[in-house]
């Protein structure tokens, strides 16, 4: 097929034939056809639509977690893995909400019609990727003599992204084994430092001292709950023996978890963020779309994994009972809210201001601890709240006071 030709072919073609809308827009010599390229500025990101995202991030985090310790303490179905694969599989369930509603509201097109116009606006928004223009044929694996499309880079894309969120999540549970809560609490919430980190050479963002110092803020005030709530204290004794070298142990997971977690929410900052967003409303079809990738991925190959758990008995699959099963979706799907909407606030802001504001969602457990299971907040827990608060209050600042979104 002749390029130059291919790039006049309209973005939405009227015609019902039922490859019309198969990555009509390829890649050529580096860049995606001018026709998916808006010339208009970003549309900045409503500061009530952040807040709002911000509330439901908090909100699904503390249910999640809540919810996770009632069912895995309280009544006994301690199985982490399959959790993780559940819980990362049920990212596609925001997704298929969101197309569920889209078809529901333009019900009067006809189904072909409605399909080609979603693919095309999704296709339209992946090409608004910078990652896209520069390194899309570098990523797309295709085979001779063919050139991936928009949809091809994001498949590819996401595979790497869900490659290190795997690595996250399966660093928490490891690091969960061998040393303890209070540590990983603290190390694993240091992601925001390596969110900062990894925005600097990834994302070309310039960090401010106000965000350096919210960025600082927030670790030491997980630090101060992680170790200074007595309500929680864990002796030698209860580990049973795993507490000392294999703690050291843990906590380099810990480590290993927190850096694969703040590379995380830059790796899809850099790769399924359109930098030419139309608006708030409209860059969430994106990032639905890109988050449900995670889900697939998961959901088809982390299989293997639990099969290999479960025949070497480090970790055998039960059926949980209707009750546990009932806690289990709770978790699940508050958890599948709160990453979607972090993720919501990694596009309308970026990685640095969402990593300081998930950290919110440690004080917010330690109140709901103290209101459903009566342990109450020490001193400390308190302070730390006070100080991550305080954290985000300047990285608030920073973001919205400029207009920098």
């Amino acid at each position: 097929m002749d390029p130059p030709a291919e790039h006049q072919q309209p973005l939405l073609d009227h015609d019902d034939s039922s490859d019309s809308g198969i990555e009509m827009t390829r890649l050529h010599n580096g860049l995606p056809s001018p026709s998916l390229l808006s010339s208009s500025a970003p549309k900045p990101v409503p500061t009530l639509h952040i807040a709002l995202a911000l509330l439901v991030t908090i909100a699904g985090f503390v249910i999640n977690t809540e919810s996770a310790a009632y069912y895995e303490d309280v009544l006994g179905w301690k199985k982490p893995f399959c959790s993780l694969y559940i819980m990362h599989s049920s990212l596609a369930l925001p997704w298929l909400c969101h197309l569920g509603y889209s078809r529901l509201t333009q019900s009067q097109k006809p189904y072909k019609t409605w399909v080609r116009d979603y693919n095309n606006d999704l296709r339209a928004a992946i090409s608004g990727i910078e990652a896209f223009a520069t390194a899309g044929p570098a990523m797309v694996w295709k085979r001779s003599g063919s050139l991936g499309g928009p949809l091809d880079y994001l498949a590819t894309a996401m595979a790497l992204v869900t490659a290190v969120l795997t690595v996250s999540g399966m660093a928490w549970f490891v690091a969960l084994v061998w040393t303890t809560p209070g540590d990983l609490t603290a190390i694993y919430n240091c992601s925001t430092f390596f969110a900062a980190v990894f925005s600097v050479p990834l994302l070309r963002q310039k960090l401010s001292s106000a965000s350096i110092g919210a960025v600082a803020l927030s670790i030491i005030g997980t630090f101060i709950i992680a170790y200074g709530d007595t309500t929680a204290v864990h002796t030698e004794s209860e580990g049973g023996g795993k507490v000392g070298t294999r703690r050291l142990l843990g906590n380099v997971v810990s480590l290993v978890g927190a850096v694969a977690f703040g590379l995380y929410e830059v790796l899809f900052k850099k790769y399924a963020c359109s930098s030419r967003p139309a608006g708030s409303v409209a860059s969430l079809h994106l990032t639905f779309a890109a988050s449900a990738l995670t889900g697939m991925y998961t959901f088809s190959t982390f299989w293997v994994v639990l099969l290999v758990l479960h025949i070497l008995g480090i970790e055998t699959f039960v059926i949980p009972g209707l009750y546990v099963a009932m806690w289990i979706a709770i978790s699940v799907l508050s958890g599948a809210v709160a990453m979607t909407s972090l993720l919501i606030l990694v596009t309308w802001t970026n990685p640095v201001f969402s990593s300081v504001a998930s950290v919110l969602s440690v004080f917010f457990v330690a109140i709901a601890d103290w209101l459903l299971f009566g342990l109450v907040p020490s001193i400390p827990t308190y302070a730390g709240g006070l100080i991550i608060i305080v954290a985000f209050v300047l990285m608030a600042r920073e973001e919205l006071g400029h207009g920098k979104r």
